[in-house]
């Protein structure tokens, strides 16, 4: 059993596509191919079906692919614990991040880990919310840093908190809703046309303006949160209004108006997660530099409430 062979099944089983499997990997169709044919033979079963339709998987690469995930999650999660005893997992930190929650430290804590540690090398990883997730579970990231919606993060993962964040209103400057008001209430936002992440994205805040688009236009204006400088370049050319954190939105002061959102509590907590595997010197350095982030965005952003959380 080879372990390539099974994450390049895995992906294989996700895309239903030799053409992009054999691309992500870097080796032509005929050794995805084959790969996928030794498999077969191993197992004695057909995993996938090629048809006219395309590629399926048959009933049997179903049941395969549940026990593939957890033979590479299994895999990685060893290899991570022998590295950390031997001392080699020191040498490379693999960091999944959130670029909307990450971007107001992610900076700081590289600068400062080559700084500090240039023993320890960094592998940033820009991921969407569902990725980072599954990144974790494999063991394929150590560290994950984004926002706080999901409970059980918290009880599965050790962490560190780093910042309290809010939600805010973002308009351009010539925006009825920028003329004369320093904040805005809900009520204010339901004739207008709102860009809203969807309800994983920000567990906290689509409950809340949900109600104010209907379901398509919602579906439109998910993927924007996605990519931030995409998402600004389109409040500054519509007549529209988003809602984002207010750190990120704080860059772009001067060129869009931030409205606080009056009423709703529309605050929320950035961490740093750590995979279980993780230990050692390179834990103990990185959770010290995510500590000292806490300390600095607490000092440097008095305007936003904070909440008392212990670091675990």
């Amino acid at each position: 059993m080879n372990i390539d062979h099974l994450n390049e099944f895995i992906y294989l089983a996700d895309s239903l596509s030799f053409r992009r499997t054999a691309e992500h990997f870097y080796v032509s169709r005929s050794v995805i191919s084959r790969h996928l044919n030794a498999l077969e033979k191993s197992l004695g079963a057909v995993l996938l079906e090629r048809t006219a339709k395309g590629v399926q998987l048959t009933e049997a690469g179903k049941v395969f692919l549940q026990e593939a995930q957890t033979i590479v999650r299994d895999w990685n999660l060893a290899r991570t614990r022998v590295q950390a005893v031997s001392g080699a997992a020191n040498k490379l930190v693999r960091v999944g991040y959130l670029r909307n929650g990450a971007r107001p430290f992610l900076a700081r804590f590289v600068r400062s880990m080559a700084q500090h540690n240039p023993e320890v090398r960094l592998s940033l990883l820009c991921m969407g919310y569902h990725e980072a997730r599954q990144a974790m579970e494999e063991g394929s990231i150590d560290v994950m840093l984004r926002i706080n919606v999901d409970k059980a993060l918290s009880r599965n993962y050790r962490s560190t908190f780093i910042y309290e964040d809010r939600f805010v209103a973002v308009c351009r400057c010539a925006h009825p809703l920028a003329q004369g008001s320093d904040a805005v209430m809900l009520d204010a936002l339901r004739d207008q046309k709102c860009l809203v992440p969807d309800s994983y994205v920000a567990a906290g805040l689509a409950p809340i303006v949900n109600e104010l688009v209907d379901e398509g236009a919602l579906s439109e204006s998910e993927g924007l949160y996605d990519d931030m400088d995409l998402l600004y370049l389109k409040i500054q050319t519509e007549e529209c209004v988003a809602f984002v954190s207010s750190l990120n939105a704080a860059m772009f002061e001067g060129s869009l108006v931030i409205l606080p959102i009056e009423g709703p509590d529309m605050s929320f907590t950035v961490s740093a997660y750590y995979h279980h595997g993780f230990a050692g010197t390179a834990f103990e350095l990185c959770k010290a530099e995510f500590e000292e982030c806490q300390r600095f965005l607490a000092s440097s952003t008095p305007d936003i409430p904070r909440i008392d959380h212990a670091m675990r």
